[in-house]
């Protein structure tokens, strides 16, 4: 695979919006981590947690993009950014969607949300069967990142094949998350649970995109077309989205286990 085809759809690189970075010249210096390596198209996703400062509304969000689009064009520094949100699961989810409060990710009709940290496992399927049935287009972040989801075997089976997409941290199976983390992450990509890998970046200095090493260690524990099919081509088959196109998983191979034990 190339670096340069990798679209991140999970990128926390707006300014003055959540915990990434604070003004325009840190999500500069976050974009160049992307372009040194040749990326050019990242989501932005600041997070959305009712109850707390960190919740944009959708207009200022795409006015945060618009103004860092320009300042990165002043600068040279060649990375479009989509607009997108991590939406935290919570009670009146359903009445914000219905309300058109978030933003889909790019173009798409997929939401990416954030499931809770602290709330029961119960609580997430609960909210994922009423998005379900009522339609509704869902990408999970991060689920091996989560507490209750652990232990649990494969609990997210039944929801992919209901239509919930997964999305892993590439930080999780690199082991910055913890060595549980990392196992539960290659549990999902092994039981063909998982659609997309993405940074969840933050900054330069702390949860930054992966260095040129860490993907020669992804790839070697994934496999070259593990990496290419979560990394690129689902990515951009989500920023073209078509809702009857069937998104594919894809296993790590068999001979790569033993390799990571």
């Amino acid at each position: 695979m190339s670096l340069s085809d990798f679209i991140d759809i999970h990128t926390h690189i707006l300014p003055g919006l959540d915990d990434g970075p604070n003004n325009l010249e840190e999500s500069a210096a976050l974009a160049r981590c992307y372009t040194d390596m040749g990326v050019t198209q990242v989501i932005a996703t600041s997070h959305y947690i009712p109850g707390t400062a960190w919740t944009a509304s959708s207009q200022l969000i795409l006015e945060k993009i618009a103004e860092l689009q320009g300042y990165l064009q002043r600068n040279n520094i060649p990375l479009a950014i989509f607009p997108g949100m991590e939406i935290a699961c919570h009670k009146k989810l359903q009445e914000h969607l219905e309300a058109q409060t978030f933003l889909p990710l790019g173009t798409s009709f997929y939401y990416l949300l954030e499931p809770s940290f602290t709330d029961s496992a119960e609580f997430l399927f609960h909210c994922l069967d009423l998005l379900l049935e009522q339609g509704w287009k869902i990408i999970l972040a991060h689920p091996e990142r989560i507490p209750s989801l652990r232990g649990m075997g494969y609990p997210l089976d039944e929801f992919v094949r209901r239509g919930i997409r997964i999305q892993i941290n590439t930080g999780s199976l690199l082991g910055k998350f913890g060595a549980e983390s990392k196992h539960v992450g290659l549990q999902f990509i092994e039981s063909n649970c998982v659609h997309y890998l993405a940074s969840d970046a933050h900054g330069v200095n702390s949860r930054r995109p992966p260095t040129l090493e860490e993907w020669l260690q992804l790839q070697t524990t994934l496999g070259a077309d593990v990496l290419e099919q979560l990394c690129c081509i689902n990515p951009a088959q989500l920023l073209a989205e078509n809702t009857n196109h069937q998104l594919g998983t894809i296993k790590i191979k068999t001979e790569k286990q033993n390799d990571r034990q």
